[in-house]
């Protein structure tokens, strides 16, 4: 964990939690965490083991330009990313087992922001754990946000989580890291942008910075 939203908000999840795998959704009290709700939401695990957002905060919708509730999980990442991000979402509800993912966040304008998702499992009214909670936390976070929505996420490294060790030393732990989607994704964007008028090529203007 390297934000300080993160790890804020996995201490609040942990006391939570107390000696239980997770804790229940009641236990959440959203005026314990004013200050990070804009940027947490929560997710229904579905029958198919898939996730949708039953509550998206008001910073994660303005990254994306739309309101979140009622869509995939999954479909906030760049399509080559659905996936895996669809199962790891899932497993940490099924297996109790958190995780935190870094992520390059990628504009349809061409632009790359890096940030941490923090993801916990929740039991819901039945008792049985059938949805998480999550935290997206954007380091320096740009002036563009709002103006320019993301494309999509990819993931970069993802790291699992052993609620009973001291979250101090969480930083330390291993991550498994993935390809990130970046350059691959920018040159696209780039290309797009250029349109061809009778022998000259058009470049559309705007910082991109």
């Amino acid at each position: 964990m390297r934000h300080k939203n993160t790890l804020e908000f996995f201490d609040y999840w942990a006391s939570k939690r107390g000696d239980r795998p997770a804790p229940n959704r009641t236990d959440i009290e959203p005026a314990d965490i004013r200050r990070l709700l804009p940027h947490v939401f929560i997710c229904d695990l579905t029958a198919g083991d898939g996730l949708d957002f039953r509550l998206a905060g008001t910073a994660l919708c303005a990254l994306f330009g739309q309101e979140l509730k009622g869509s995939s999980f999954g479909s906030l990442w760049l399509e080559d990313g659905v996936r895996n991000a669809g199962r790891t979402g899932a497993s940490v509800v099924t297996r109790a087992t958190p995780a935190v993912l870094t992520l390059d966040c990628l504009s349809t304008g061409a632009r790359v922001i890096k940030a941490e998702m923090l993801l916990l499992p929740l039991t819901g009214p039945s008792g049985q754990q059938d949805r998480l909670i999550g935290l997206l936390s954007v380091f320096d976070p740009p002036y563009w946000i709002g103006h320019d929505p993301l494309a999509g996420f990819s993931t970069t490294g993802i790291r699992f989580i052993d609620p009973s060790r001291d979250p101090v030393f969480l930083a330390n732990r291993p991550e498994i890291e993935l390809p990130a989607a970046a350059d691959g994704f920018h040159a696209r964007m780039t290309a797009a942008k250029q349109r061809k008028v009778a022998h000259l090529v058009v470049l559309d203007g705007g910082r991109q910075d």
